[in-house]
């Protein structure tokens, strides 16, 4: 019997993806697949092969030397089979297929729902995945097309657009600015109580701005929360002073129930940027929904 080409790339596929994510359950989360089917279309390229090209163990996997001269040339494979589908669906007249974007929680709860769902109604051929965790991770994987993150520049392996400006600035509620003194200097926050975002990037300080130099300043913080959106539950609460970006704070601020402090120490803190891979195809569906989100923050939002 003849070898199926197409069977032999899906599982090229499978095996590049398994020894990214470093696990056959991590991979068949990322390819939409199960665990053993994942398993068992490397099992079928390594019979059709004749080697053996994953040491199996119950806590990890690594590749044999075989196994390495194969993925190295898998992965080139698999990228120019991506490039090439990129530039064919490029041709085609409306953008379609599926699209996976993730944010984090705070961000894409509170900004990416109505821009999405506008483009959806554009281009009714796209679907999209809105994937929203706060846990650090890579910011982009080969099950993503976008991601969006807050933070420092993207490695270069890595294409940017800036969404918008990310400002941090204090903020406490006016049940707790009823019982405490006003802060009239970053250093008098460590005279308060506070609510710390787990997942800041600068560590246990906060950064302010003080004759265009940083200030940090080291709050007294007995509640740490990995997510924006219970940080300012927590100040909303009247727990104490809360150290936000002003796109977590905007609403809060609108209703009353958070008061701004301090404003002109606040920090400027880079940009929320869309990040994607360097290819130099970019699909149709992915360049149709990054001009779009851009134009739309451009047009309805700046933060």
């Amino acid at each position: 019997m003849g070898r199926c080409y197409l069977t032999t790339l899906d599982a090229l596929k499978v095996f590049v993806e398994v020894v990214r994510a470093g696990s056959f359950t991590a991979a068949a989360r990322r390819l939409g697949i199960s665990k053993s089917l994942a398993s068992k279309r490397v099992a079928a390229l390594e019979e059709e092969l004749g080697v053996s090209l994953l040491n199996r163990s119950t806590r990890s996997l690594h590749l044999t030397e075989a196994g390495q001269i194969y993925y190295e040339h898998g992965l080139r494979i698999r990228d120019e089979l991506a490039a090439a589908e990129a530039q064919v669906q490029s041709v085609t007249a409306r953008p379609r297929g599926q699209l996976k974007v993730s944010a984090q929680v705070s961000f894409g709860f509170m900004y990416l729902a109505p821009p999405t769902t506008a483009f959806m109604r554009r281009y009714p051929d796209v679907a999209v995945e809105l994937l929203l965790e706060d846990q650090r991770f890579e910011p982009i994987d080969d099950s993503v097309d976008l991601a969006i993150r807050m933070g420092p520049m993207p490695p270069s392996s890595l294409v940017s657009r800036p969404l918008c400006k990310v400002v941090y600035g204090l903020y406490a509620s006016p049940e707790y600015l009823a019982r405490a003194e006003h802060p009239v200097h970053p250093r008098d926050i460590v005279q308060h109580d506070s609510v710390f975002y787990g997942n800041y990037d600068l560590g246990a300080h906060w950064r302010f701005s003080l004759n265009g130099q940083p200030l940090d300043i080291e709050p007294s913080s007995r509640l740490v929360i990995n997510n924006l959106l219970g940080v300012v539950e927590a100040a909303k609460a009247g727990f104490g002073l809360a150290y936000l970006p002003t796109f977590a704070a905007r609403a809060a601020v609108a209703s009353g129930d958070l008061v701004p402090l301090l404003q002109p120490y606040w920090n400027e803190h880079g940009s929320m940027l869309v990040l994607f891979r360097s290819r130099k195809y970019l699909p149709d569906k992915t360049r149709a929904y990054l001009d779009f989100i851009t134009d739309w923050f451009r047009e309805h939002l700046a933060l």
